[in-house]
């Protein structure tokens, strides 16, 4: 889904999960837990959604640069072999 909205759909999820849960008491017998088990699923899978698309967002730092020129590097080094 390449919509711009996504993050705000995952939201709703989360805030539809967490709403159905909270008034789930309302109703009565077997299809309460049906709700219930609905409810968790949609809430947990936004929760998923929204926390790895905020953590994949984030810049990958490198512990040291020449593990981030290796390419340049071994390039190099073909270089002076000849």
């Amino acid at each position: 889904m390449n919509s711009k909205y996504k993050t705000a759909i995952y939201f709703f999820m989360v805030f539809l999960g967490g709403g159905l849960l909270l008034f789930r008491e309302d109703i009565k017998g077997e299809t309460q837990i049906v709700v219930t088990v609905i409810a968790v699923c949609v809430m947990m899978f936004g929760l998923y959604k929204v926390t790895s698309s905020q953590m994949s967002n984030q810049k990958k730092e490198y512990n040291d640069q020449e593990y981030f020129n290796r390419e340049k590097y071994s390039q190099q080094e073909e270089l002076e072999e000849e």
